[in-house]
């Protein structure tokens, strides 16, 4: 997923090649600083703000969050994390056929999950479990959170964060999946090829999700 400001188009080519400049992949140790850049990213996404409980704690649950998500799934999976040398933003994705969640975790792991979620856990749980079953079966790669940090919004470092996902799509010749949580970057991911596989309204009266996959294009 990604909010809704953290990937638009950028302003002119010269920043994307900038952005791409400075992308590397960052390693188990700067989880703590990729957590934050993602919580930075996030602070106003609608359905991070439905899915924790508001209050003073809100970005610190989100921290709290994304540190679980890198741990617990994407890294644990063998993802792939995407950075900049100074966590100016992220990208996660996840190789073909590693996608799927665990059912069940251990008690020390649910327990940091409810450190995040709160009394909301149970609602976090029937969202995954709904992308879960709208979620492509065969081989892709997925692109599960994707932002830029606030002040570097609209500078077009989410799309140079998705291009270098985009090309290893390519060379391996599978399509890309990812969830958009708004209209304007559900239209970004149009630009970037994606098409849109449906629309999922949250259950409990949770904010519209789109779904959207990029067929496989020749290098």
């Amino acid at each position: 997923m990604t909010p809704p400001p953290s990937v638009q188009p950028q302003p002119a080519a010269a920043t994307t090649r900038s952005c791409e400049r400075t992308l590397r992949l960052a390693s188990v140790d700067e989880v703590p600083q990729v957590a934050r850049a993602l919580a930075d990213a996030f602070i106003a996404d609608p359905v991070c703000r439905w899915l924790l409980p508001p209050g003073p704690r809100f970005r610190a649950r989100l921290r709290i969050m994304f540190t679980a998500e890198l741990q617990l799934y994407v890294l644990r999976n063998g993802g792939t994390v995407w950075t900049t040398s100074e966590y100016d933003g992220a990208l996660c994705v996840l190789a073909p056929g590693t996608w799927q969640m665990a059912a069940s975790f251990e008690l020390t792991e649910a327990l940091r999950w409810a450190r995040a979620f709160g009394m909301r856990l149970a609602r976090a749980g029937r969202v995954q479990q709904e992308l879960h079953k709208r979620h492509p079966q065969a081989p892709h790669f997925y692109v599960r959170w994707v932002g830029a940090r606030v002040a570097r919004q609209g500078q077009g470092l989410g799309t140079a964060l998705l291009q270098s996902v985009l090309a290893e799509a390519d060379l391996a010749g599978l399509p890309a999946y990812i969830e958009a949580s708004s209209e304007r970057s559900a239209a970004l991911y149009e630009r970037l090829g994606f098409e849109h596989t449906g629309v999922l309204t949250l259950p409990g009266g949770g904010p519209t999700v789109w779904p959207m996959l990029r067929p496989v294009v020749a290098p």
